[in-house]
């Protein structure tokens, strides 16, 4: 790999102590020099390509602090139950006309399912769940499971029920539900641990290894057309981890991706003793992940006070629940602490992130160790001021989910937390008021790897239906782009390598349309991702 100058370009550097330029000098991968025009052009010499970027918007490439990478390769296998604009399932008519398309074309004599993600009641005209009579009329002789758009709770056909031995007499882990019917039968709704518990998963027959490996390749392209060159895959266990690894020396990962890793794996997957590994063919094991609650759009986040609408069949003071005990909570938390691994957390009530705080914070009484592991509460939508505080305290960083701005803010302000609560979700000035790292992400599948939007959102704070939702925490753009950027590297403890336009650092870049700083802010979300460049080298070109 050669020299490449990249010159005539808006360059917004994300460094705070050069902040613009106008050319940068990338060699064997790195940047090694970022300044004016003039100073770069004059480093050529006969081995390097000069790019005209012809005023064109350079910047370091994002970084998705949260997301689950080979869950968005199996979704891209999978019916699309997606309500618009990525999917048409805005009816439980439409979903189930995908099912039967789905059925009709597929092959399941290996014993496969029928599965489909990104279900979202909460756009169909009712807002109900559809139940496992609705898939049964597809199929009762396959096993069909339709995946609620969070991942927190899932829908199974009658056949599905029994082959995970949610029929007749049977017993749910701790920390999920079976929903049923008045009669007592199952209605096909399971949330939470009864849909994620390993011993529940494992019962699912899931498209093949040679399937989703080549599905990998595929996702990595998706994330690099948004700009993105290093992701996240938020719960990896053994059966992840293979399937990195032998996509990893394929090729077939093009993108850095730093893995969380399920607790079931990290005795195996992480280096105690050592705050990540190293990347091997882009991969990279670099924290311990759990989940303390569900999904607010899918009313099962544990609150401190209850729903603002109850879902059906729950008391007027039901307020989600926990999956887990405190002693649990502390126990996983010493277990980091004294291995020096990173801590994720998915919190999305605050009583989840209560109970995260407060654990983690014993944890660190009763080890001693105060070393900066940069523990992170994943998705915060209801984190409060007072816990906010608390965070800072101990180090703790929040990455905001702030699409549910956009997509969920008119439920959240009308069926899920009210008015008043609803106006505070992912309170990022609040968090930055307070001189705290923050960082945002998509949560892939859930929705796209789309960083810009995220920023947008960010800045706007603008619901589907153009709603302003907490006008007083709205931020900068310049904020927003540190969130997906500098912020992100320090994140995943890469903020020496990535992040930043800096000299030195490794040449991951993105090429945009327009610049960001400058584009009226209800535009950012259309800014075109141009081309996408990974160690000096394209991965992505629109």
């Amino acid at each position: 790999m050669g020299k490449t100058i990249f010159h005539n370009a808006q360059v917004v550097t994300m460094d705070d102590n050069k902040k613009s330029a106008e050319a940068i000098l990338v060699e064997e991968g790195r940047i090694v020099k970022v300044g004016s025009d003039e100073e770069i052009l004059a480093l050529k010499d006969g081995d390097t390509e000069v790019r005209d970027l012809g005023g064109k918007t350079l910047m370091p490439g994002f970084i998705d602090p949260h997301s689950h990478l080979t869950a968005v390769a199996y979704n891209l296998l999978m019916v699309n139950a997606n309500p618009s604009p990525t999917g048409n399932c805005d009816t439980k008519e439409a979903l189930l006309a995908e099912f039967k398309k789905g059925f009709e074309e597929g092959d399941f004599s290996n014993g496969e399912w029928l599965m489909g993600a990104g279900y979202d009641p909460s756009v169909f005209p009712d807002g109900k769940h559809i139940t496992r009579l609705d898939l049964d009329s597809i199929s009762t002789e396959i096993p069909i499971s339709c995946t609620h758009a969070s991942g927190h709770c899932c829908v199974l056909n009658t056949k599905a029920l029994q082959a995970l031995g949610y029929w007749g007499e049977y017993e749910v882990p701790e920390g999920g539900t079976v929903e049923c019917f008045p009669n007592g039968e199952p209605n096909g709704l399971i949330t939470e641990n009864a849909y994620l518990h390993p011993s529940v998963q494992a019962k699912m027959k899931i498209p093949a290894f040679e399937k989703v490996l080549g599905a990998l390749g595929q996702a990595c392209s998706l994330y690099s057309s948004f700009g993105i060159t290093s992701c996240q895959d938020g719960r990896v266990t053994k059966n992840e981890y293979q399937l990195l690894k032998a996509a990893g020396q394929a090729g077939s990962i093009n993108i850095d991706v730093y893995g969380l890793v399920a607790p079931q794996a990290a005795d195996e997957l992480l280096v105690k003793g050592q705050k990540a590994g190293p990347y091997e063919n882009h991969v990279r094991m670099g924290a311990y992940k759990v989940f303390l609650d569900g999904s607010p759009q899918a009313k099962t986040a544990w609150l401190s006070k209850p729903y603002h609408v109850a879902p059906e069949g729950k008391d007027a003071d039901y307020r989600g629940f926990p999956i887990f005990k405190d002693e649990d909570v502390v126990a996983m938390a010493k277990t980091c602490l004294l291995n020096k691994w990173q801590l994720n957390v998915h919190c999305n009530g605050d009583a989840a992130c209560e109970q995260l705080i407060r654990c983690y914070t014993q944890a660190i009484e009763e080890t001693g160790v105060h070393e900066d592991l940069r523990p992170v509460m994943v998705h915060a939508q209801t984190v409060r001021e007072d816990q906010l505080d608390r965070m800072k305290e101990i180090g703790m960083i929040a990455t905001f989910f702030l699409d549910h701005v956009y997509y969920w803010g008119d439920w959240h302000y009308e069926s899920v937390l009210g008015p008043e609560r609803a106006e505070r979700i992912s309170p990022l000035r609040s968090a930055i008021n307070r001189g705290m790292n923050f960082t945002m992400h998509q949560d892939s599948p859930v929705v796209n790897p789309n960083a810009l939007f995220a920023v947008h959102n960010a800045v706007n704070r603008i619901t589907k239906n153009g709603r302003l939702l907490g006008a007083d925490q709205r931020l900068t753009v310049e904020e927003a782009l540190r969130g997906v950027t500098i912020n992100g590297a320090y994140q995943i403890f890469e903020e020496d390598q990535k992040g930043s336009i800096t000299e030195g650092k490794l040449a991951d870049l993105v090429i945009l349309g327009s610049n960001p700083l400058t584009t009226p802010s209800d535009k950012i979300k259309d800014i075109e991702v141009l081309e996408t460049i990974k160690e000096g080298r394209t991965i992505y070109t629109a």
